[in-house]
């Protein structure tokens, strides 16, 4: 099986071409250089490697499978370019949230101690420095014991230490067998690559030229330089070796991991939807909280319900409506920002080249939006009540709770499908338009034409309304199941908008 395999691959950019029927064979243990002018397509190639990108014609495979299945990046590493650490995350909760995607990762002592960011352990991912968040990213590129490592101008802001560092471990994941295929334009890389290299390809003009050095890389001849501190890992096998402690022979046999014939390259299915969920919920929920600015701002907006006057019926309707209006306002605002935000930053695009399942990070936001949503729930309703004086069965608050809650779904995924169409102020000058159509379709009563009474019928916000007016006993038209098809049917639809989303973001990344 070759690690990478391209037939007749041609990708466009509107009336450019980029690439021209390009046929290229990685096989296991070359380290390959590609070159070319700015603009030549390295990185648009490395794309549609890593399923980034889906070639217009011609077939691309990754480790024997599509690159377009998280499953076939389980032995995969990849430094992108322009690539920002998600805010709010310490470095070895970053790394512990990477490294779960994987079936059998490094520990996080190990990816530390690789990169020497043992030290940086508790510093936040946001605030390293250029050079020490360079090494982040390479840490988080090795976390799989990948077979395979992609780097797109690894070297980029690195300082001397960090630069040393980053040769030195390359060099052994070469001397381990591993493939590498390398983007670079820093001229002081060339120096390191003589030894290494075994083909250079060359982009120009949309195809390829290749330039054959070796057959296949042979370990470096030089012992790694003893270093101070000996970093262990779980099995006590010494990560960082003296010249004194083994050769690099016996190293690589020590600590390589070669995936066997039922390796997860190979059977690591759906399980992985359930690998990566649990922590990137963990991950979405300490961003929260440390964002505490947000969370005080939903709990003062849902306290002001204790504004609204104490008339029993109209009071009761405007609590529903008010619950509502912070609904849709998570959904579109928060949840659909977040994902802009992470687009726009280039965090996305290094989640898709892991194997975390897509579903996996789109079901974490929409399980915390349905959290926060939960949270300012229970604060509207529960003040409402208490300043109305209404006295409410537990199972009629408990039917209004679940009412609203669960009718705000649809309006969530409709907040994924605009994190990945527009950019992150686009999303707020939507959903501040979304509110007032909100409210002008929910089904209040307004004096309107029939025909627009008739053309507000189709809205979700009517069907989302009527259902909850219905909870609350102020309304019953007789429609009760239509609300709901209605509603399950808007889902559905903007299941396939986020997914249409989802795609074109891909195909236009």
């Amino acid at each position: 099986m070759h690690l990478i395999e391209l037939q007749n691959v041609s990708k466009r950019f509107g009336q450019k071409s980029i690439l021209q029927e390009i046929s290229l064979t990685v096989r296991q243990g070359e380290f390959i250089v590609l070159r070319g002018t700015n603009g030549a397509g390295k990185t648009t190639l490395l794309n549609v490697i890593l399923g980034l990108l889906q070639p217009d014609m011609g077939t691309a495979m990754l480790l024997g499978r599509s690159p377009l299945l998280p499953s076939a990046k389980t032995r995969v590493g990849v430094v992108l370019q322009k690539v920002s650490p998600p805010k709010n995350l310490k470095v070895k909760e970053l790394i512990d949230l990477v490294r779960s995607y994987y079936p059998d990762a490094l520990s996080t002592e190990e990816i530390l101690n690789t990169v020497n960011l043992a030290g940086k352990h508790n510093d936040w991912a946001a605030n390293l420095s250029g050079g020490q968040e360079q090494r982040l990213l390479f840490a988080l590129a090795l976390a799989g014991k990948p077979d395979l490592i992609v780097l797109d101008e690894p070297t980029r802001n690195l300082d001397l230490e960090g630069y040393a560092d980053f040769w030195k471990q390359l060099r052994l994941c070469v001397s381990q067998g591993k493939t590498v295929l390398m983007v670079t334009n820093n001229q002081a890389d060339w120096k390191e690559l003589v030894s290494l290299t075994t083909r250079t390809i060359t982009l120009d003009n949309g195809r390829i030229h290749e330039a054959r050095h070796s057959a296949i890389a042979k370990p470096p001849t030089t012992p790694i330089p003893e270093r101070k501190q000996v970093a262990m890992s779980k099995g006590g096998i010494p990560l960082f070796y003296s010249s004194s402690d083994a050769s690099l022979e016996s190293l690589a046999q020590a600590t390589s991991n070669p995936p066997a014939e039922n390796s997860p390259v190979l059977s690591f299915g759906n399980d992985s939807i359930l690998r990566g969920f649990l922590p990137q919920l963990w991950a979405e929920s300490l961003q929260l909280l440390r964002t505490p600015t947000y969370a005080i701002g939903i709990l003062l907006f849902s306290s002001a319900i204790a504004l609204f006057p104490p008339d029993e019926r109209l009071g009761m309707l405007g609590v529903i409506f008010f619950a509502g209006l912070s609904l849709l306002t998570i959904a579109f605002e928060r949840t659909g920002k977040r994902v802009a935000v992470e687009r726009v930053e280039g965090w996305l695009k290094l989640l898709r080249v892991t194997p975390l399942h897509p579903f996996a990070y789109l079901s974490a936001k929409v399980v915390m939006s349905l959290v926060m949503s939960a949270m300012s729930l229970l604060l509207i309703l529960g003040l409402g009540a208490w300043k109305l004086g209404i006295d409410q069965s537990l199972a009629q608050r408990s039917l209004e709770f679940t009412s609203l809650l669960l009718g705000s779904i649809p309006f969530t995924i409709f907040g994924l499908a605009l994190g990945y169409l527009v950019n992150p102020k686009s999303v707020d000058s939507i959903a501040g338009l979304a509110i007032p159509i909100a409210l002008f379709t929910c089904g209040l009563p307004l004096p309107v034409s029939q025909v627009v009474q008739d053309a507000i019928a189709y809205s979700p916000f009517y069907h989302y309304g009527q259902l909850v007016l219905w909870s609350a006993g102020l309304s019953n038209d007789g429609y009760f199941w239509l609300h709901v098809i209605w509603l399950l049917w808007t889902g559905c639809a903007f299941v396939f908008l986020a997914n249409w989303a989802y795609q074109r973001d891909r195909t236009m990344e």
